[in-house]
């Protein structure tokens, strides 16, 4: 592992960091990291019998939290994974054991109501969804993988699948898209590396991977090179660069240690810095990737004493630039029942802006719809000033979900039936009305025949009498 000299070398974070309290962070066994976050909210999947749930916690509100009013459990299994939506901070998918992805609009004014109900959920997959990824530059496309051995391509807006890529021979356990989203990667538990065009599903490449069966995870970085981190032959952990212009040539390695717990890789594409969290680990690695050499450059690690079960990186238009913070973290400690906040600073003397620690970074702006992307329009991401980023006020933003064919279908029938039923139910109130009348009439004519049979009987008696006749006889 090489260490070498850059301003990025004494990256810190506080020992003494701000916690979430009381968040029964979930136990499950599946590897993700169960926390996403956006400026707005942090999303952490947690604890629950029977069903699955997430907390959506305000990242203005640091502190106790009360879990029955931010919790979204209309899940029919657990929850495997949360993603915040990059280009609508109101916007999140799950992914979930019953095999369905479900969308959720949070309010800035409500946040999470009772009875929270998704605004879409995509069905697709035969079996329990892995994991979700947004695009990373055009607006409401999201990919997904499954226990079904399938990457899918999903129009979130409308509810509907538009690319599967297949080919895998065991479970995948990662993927991630290149920058401008033409092509995707995935890892899988059969140690081999895989990327996929988008737009036909078709495989472009395969190589070899990681050696053991254990779960690697993979990086698409903006040079166009892989990441990946995993285990050897011999369960030693590293991390590897995989050039996909040579075939996944694999460029480089560093071994890491021969811990047992998974490894996962959080991005900086800005910076070119890699940030390594194992699961089970209470350190945090920093790696500077260069092209010089082609070497993963080591620099530093936060260490804190206790154990993470998974992490949230902030994305950088978050972030302080006053504190020269330039990566922030939420870490999952399933003990203690915490969110930690730790952010991580490069030490500066001046207080001036750092120009050189905040480039041009992604903004609000989608670079392209989803339409766009679906007809083959290739773009990267667009990037703004991140000064403008954080005077920027982003607003609450709404997810209009338009129903797929298939789902309009299935509602114009159930609406067909629904109108029957109503009409079959006015039919039968007009009878009961009818038969009401009658009933009515009965009762008056009843009367009528009473009346008339009772003044019939007092005339015959008075007749009686009149003859001298006792009426008693």
């Amino acid at each position: 592992m090489t260490v070498r000299s850059s301003k990025f070398r004494h990256i810190f974070g506080d020992k003494n960091v701000k916690s979430y309290n009381g968040i029964p962070v979930s136990k499950n066994a599946h590897e993700q990291p169960f926390c996403d976050v956006n400026p707005k909210f942090a999303a952490v999947v947690a604890e629950q019998i029977g069903g699955g749930a997430f907390l959506v916690l305000k990242t203005d509100r640091i502190g106790g939290v009360d879990c029955g009013s931010c919790k979204i459990s209309k899940h029919n299994g657990p929850v495997y994974d949360v993603k915040w939506n990059p280009y609508n901070d109101n916007l999140i998918g799950s992914a979930c054991e019953d095999g369905l992805i479900r969308l959720w609009n949070i309010t800035d004014e409500k946040g999470v109501e009772p009875n929270h109900s998704p605004v879409q959920t995509l069905k697709g997959h035969g079996k329990r969804v892995g994991g979700i990824r947004w695009h990373p530059s055009a607006e409401n496309i999201l990919g997904s993988f499954s226990y079904d051995s399938t990457v899918r391509l999903w129009n979130a807006e409308k509810g509907k699948d538009v690319v599967t890529c297949t080919g895998f021979t065991n479970q995948i356990t990662e993927i991630s898209f290149n920058y401008d989203g033409s092509q995707v990667v995935a890892t899988c538990k059969d140690k081999k590396l895989r990327i996929f065009d988008t737009r036909s599903g078709e495989l472009a490449i395969e190589g070899p991977g990681h050696e053991n069966i254990k779960v690697s995870r993979c990086v698409y970085l903006k040079d166009g090179r892989v990441f990946t981190c995993g285990f050897k032959s011999m369960s030693q952990r590293c991390c590897r660069l995989y050039d996909p212009r040579k075939m996944l040539e694999r460029v480089v390695e560093a071994e890491l240690d021969s811990s047992t717990g998974s490894l996962f890789p959080f991005y900086d594409p800005d910076l070119n810095l890699m940030y390594v969290a194992g699961k089970g680990d209470s350190i945090i690695r920093f790696f500077e990737l260069s092209n010089e050499g082609e070497q993963i450059h080591y620099l530093n690690q936060y260490g804190s004493g206790e154990a993470q079960r998974g992490l949230g990186q902030m994305p950088k238009r978050g972030l302080d630039s006053s504190i020269n913070e330039i990566a922030r973290f939420y870490k999952l400690n399933v003990a203690k029942k915490l969110v930690s906040v730790i952010p991580l600073k490069v030490p500066r003397q001046s207080k001036a802006f750092a120009e050189d620690l905040y480039p041009d970074t992604v903004g609000l702006n989608p670079a392209m719809t989803a339409e766009e992307f679906i007809e083959g329009k290739n773009s990267d991401p667009i990037l703004a000033p991140f000064l403008d980023l954080q005077k920027a006020t982003s607003t609450s933003k709404g997810f209009s979900a338009v129903q797929s064919e298939d789902s309009s279908e299935e509602a114009n029938a159930l609406r067909a039936q629904v109108a029957e039923l109503k009409k079959s139910l006015g039919d039968r109130d007009a009878t009961i009305s009818g038969l009401k009348e009658e009933i009515v009439d009965l009762k008056a004519k009843i009367v009528s025949l009473e009346a008339a049979n009772k003044e019939g009987n007092n005339e015959e008696i008075a007749e009686l009498q009149r003859n001298g006749v006792d009426s008693e006889e």
